[in-house]
Order: structure tokens, then C-alpha cells, then sequence
């Protein structure tokens, strides 16, 4: 069970959780922010590399890509920083997780959906209201594992840690889940 802390930076980078998520946009200056919402002029956000940097060696990243068109050099950027094993992306757009699986076939790539289809990405990534029985067993009838979104009820995380078909959860409650998955063990 991969736990992946959402808008995990600077925050939870030391949580224990497997993986801190980040929002990933390109300034005007070309350079990679975080941020999930659109860039405002003169807004302040942390970089890409300031991300990596704090977390080399700390918590894996997953960068949630919320743009298209520079989908390859963000992933190039990061794995000049990041080891592939510890890097994770997730994208809307199909044609952003297949260019990246063809260029770094050794970083895990998933679509972010509301719903599900077959695909040759390594995950699926579910918003918590679309990670229905029949999502779910569709999913695990073509081996493709499930990380849901953005999962912070206790009761929700309690279900969907027991779920054999869910391989992650996505939330903002990263101590929660931790403990409830340490419990289950």
C-alpha cells in the first residue's frame, strides 16, 4: 500500500509516508513550480528543484502534471535530481503518460481519471467518488492498480486500505493513514 501525501511540500516530506504529491506548472520564466492552481503574475511558489532537493532521500515524489506540452522535460528535470525508482507522475492526458513510458520506461507513469479504461500506464489514479466496485474490478480484472484520490475521511481511508484492489492512497491525512495501515498489518 503506497501512501502519497497530497500537496505534500514542505510538510511531509518526513511523514513516513512512500510518496510526497506535488502540483507541477511552468512559469512565464520556464521554470517548474509547484502549484495546483494556475500561476497568478508575481505569485511566489517553491520550485521542482527545491522540491527534490528537499526530499532526496527523505520520501519518494509523485509529480501530478497539470499542463501538458512539457510533460518529458519536467520528468528529465527531475530524474537529473531523483532516482526513477523514487519518482512517480500522474497526468489527465493519455498522450502524456505514453510519451513518458516510451522515454523512461523505468518511471512510474499514471492517468489521473474519472474513470477508468484499459491502458498501458503502471496505475490508475481515481478521485475517491469514482472508485466504485465495478472501477475497481475492472481495474483488477486487467491488473492495473488503483491509487485513489484525495482520500482524508477515516472511514474512506479504513475501506480502502483493507481493498486488495487499491495499491495507494492519496491524502492529506499521511499520519492517518500510516497508523491505520500499520494496524492492519
Amino acid at each position: 500500500m503506497i501512501v502519497s501525501a497530497h500537496r505534500g511540500f514542505p510538510r511531509w516530506v518526513d511523514s513516513g509516508a512512500d510518496f510526497i504529491e506535488v502540483d507541477v506548472r511552468r512559469n512565464s520564466d520556464g521554470v517548474y513550480v509547484i502549484s495546483h492552481d494556475e500561476l497568478q503574475p508575481g505569485g511566489k511558489h517553491p520550485t521542482l528543484d527545491e522540491v527534490l532537493d528537499a526530499a532526496t532521500g527523505r520520501v519518494g515524489v509523485q509529480l501530478d502534471l497539470k499542463e501538458t506540452g512539457h510533460d518529458l522535460d519536467v520528468v528529465q528535470a527531475a530524474l537529473a535530481k531523483y532516482p526513477a525508482s523514487r519518482l512517480a507522475v500522474t497526468s489527465p492526458f493519455y498522450e502524456s503518460v505514453r510519451a513518458i513510458k516510451d522515454r523512461f520506461p523505468d518511471v512510474r507513469a499514471g492517468l489521473t481519471r474519472q474513470h477508468v479504461e484499459e491502458t498501458d500506464a503502471d496505475f490508475i489514479a481515481l478521485d475517491q467518488r469514482y472508485a466504485t466496485d465495478e472501477a475497481l474490478d475492472f481495474c483488477a480484472r486487467y491488473a492495473i492498480p488503483v491509487w485513489v484520490w484525495t482520500v482524508d475521511e477515516r472511514k474512506l481511508m479504513v475501506r480502502f486500505i483493507k481493498d486488495g484492489r487499491i495499491a495507494g492512497i492519496i491524502t492529506n491525512r499521511p499520519d492517518l493513514a500510516l497508523r491505520l495501515r500499520r494496524d492492519r498489518s
